[in-house]
């Protein structure tokens, strides 16, 4: 016994996407090309983009966008300095990702210190 193929926007229409609002994927870069642009190595790209959740897992490999590498490059920024050499107050760039794991590990129970 066959069942009858429906394709899915018959079945359930507010699944269907009208071509008009799809919106075009920036420049994908692979991790040697995005490193290359921001003159990093190709172990710190990675690194910088899982920490910040900047950057798409297909398999073993990262991927990066224009827009990926922008959210780096401004987390990447060095804070200002006033005239005092204190630093002024700016808002850091904080991911979810982020934010996520630094709440998991203020939230982990401390471990006992052998004695």
């Amino acid at each position: 016994m066959r069942s009858a193929s429906v394709p899915a926007a018959m079945v359930f229409p507010y699944l269907e996407v009208p071509m008009s609002l799809t919106i075009p994927l920036d420049a994908i870069y692979t991790t040697d090309e995005a490193a290359k642009r921001l003159r990093v190595s190709r172990r710190t790209m990675i690194k910088l983009g899982r920490d910040l959740g900047s950057c798409s897992v297909i398999g073993r490999e990262y991927f990066f966008s224009e827009r990926d590498l922008l959210d780096i490059w401004k987390a990447r920024r060095a804070m200002p300095t006033s005239s005092q050499g204190r630093a002024l107050y700016v808002e850091a760039f904080l991911s979810d990702v982020r934010l996520q794991r630094s709440l998991q590990r203020l939230t982990q129970k401390k471990r006992r210190r052998k004695q």
